[in-house]
């Protein structure tokens, strides 16, 4: 068997099972390195962890990690580890971004859904009405918000990024009024976002009553996975037509990117590549297979897109370095965080069966 061949098998169980183990021992470590900091990004296992007292956008992620564990492990010690870090994330509930949705359907809304935690319960619930009082009627949508990198225009700016973490907020409780503003948070982000033949742009600002996308459409390897992760979502929420509109983006993937681990960017063919991206693409595709009568064949994509990433250079012994992040103000690269394991574990998790992607 070729190189070549080895990586387009789908991945197999007995593979993905050792690499959940190494996950969980590498999450060992980092909490050991940074104790009661969030753990920002590391450029690789021999490295020091840029470490955050308040975690930015990535410290739901981190809590994610060990309610993900918890789920697994059913260990009262790893429940109680998810606790203490989703406690930390109480004081993001009043930052003016959209991002709290990020923080706080990863960071809480799992541990309420997966092991009914009190605590998860509680902060999920207040990020809820947080989130539901910052919907603009004017916009019909949750702008991104002045903190966490929005700027002056953040309150007239859409991202993509949370769009999947704010429609599994806001169907939390089948609430007929929640619900209604995650479809209007889907409907304008088509407005801002979708371009044609299923790609996406991750950014879009809104001047003089019309949305202009800040980026080319699917030129973001994670800005279009994000989407995807939306669009699966919404799929699975509000049925036709977001099922076809799902399907697209993922037909769109597979024509620009294949099954290799993708470019970052492809106006920067000779730029690093983001297997970041390829783990939530394989948690959208296994998300969005249980609602297509042929969805086998998503599933097994999404299978081989978890072997190009545990069978590369980018995971060794539970290190992820497959996250391109700006790490300075020169540029993107590589590192490990918490979000890139954080899409990892949970794409193991779902393709071993232990996990219903239609939660993440």
């Amino acid at each position: 068997m070729t190189a070549a061949q080895t990586w387009q098998e789908p991945l197999r169980l007995d593979e993905a099972y050792r690499a959940i183990v190494a996950i969980f021992g590498r999450m060992d470590q980092i909490q050991a390195s940074c104790t009661d900091g969030f753990p920002l990004y590391c450029t690789g296992a021999g490295s020091h962890w840029k470490v955050s007292a308040g975690g930015s956008w990535l410290g739901g992620f981190w809590a994610g990690l060990w309610w993900l564990r918890a789920h697994r492990s059913a260990s009262l010690g790893d429940r109680q580890q998810a606790r203490l870090i989703t406690e930390r994330l109480r004081d993001k509930l009043d930052s003016a971004t959209h991002h709290r949705s990020l923080i706080f359907h990863y960071g809480a809304g799992l541990g309420s859904c997966l092991l009914d935690d009190h605590l998860a319960n509680e902060l999920a619930e207040q990020a809820v009405q947080q989130l539901a009082r910052a919907f603009d009627p004017l916009l019909g949508c949750i702008a991104l918000g002045r903190e966490m990198g929005g700027g002056e225009q953040g309150d007239q700016r859409l991202s993509i990024d949370p769009l999947a973490a704010t429609l599994q907020l806001f169907a939390r409780r089948a609430d007929p009024r929640l619900l209604s503003l995650g479809r209007q948070q889907l409907q304008a982000s088509f407005r801002a976002c979708a371009g044609g033949r299923g790609a996406w742009s991750s950014l879009a600002c809104h001047e003089n009553g019309q949305w202009r996308a800040d980026d080319r459409p699917g030129n973001w390897a994670r800005g279009q996975a994000w989407a995807m992760l939306g669009l699966s979502v919404g799929a699975r929420l509000y049925g036709a037509p977001y099922r076809q509109d799902a399907v697209q983006a993922c037909q769109y993937w597979q024509h620009s990117r294949g099954l290799e681990t993708p470019l970052n960017r492809l106006s920067e063919p000779q730029g690093a590549d983001d297997p970041c991206a390829a783990a939530m693409v394989s948690l959208a595709l296994q998300g969005l297979a249980r609602y297509l009568p042929d969805g086998e064949v998503l599933r097994q994509q999404a299978g081989t897109q978890l072997a190009a990433i545990i069978r590369g250079g980018d995971f060794h012994e539970g290190c992820f370095v497959g996250h391109c992040y700006r790490i300075s103000a020169a540029g993107e690269q590589k590192v490990e965080s918490a979000c890139g394991s954080f899409f990892l574990l949970a794409a193991l998790l779902a393709w071993t069966g232990e996990l219903d992607p239609g939660l993440i």
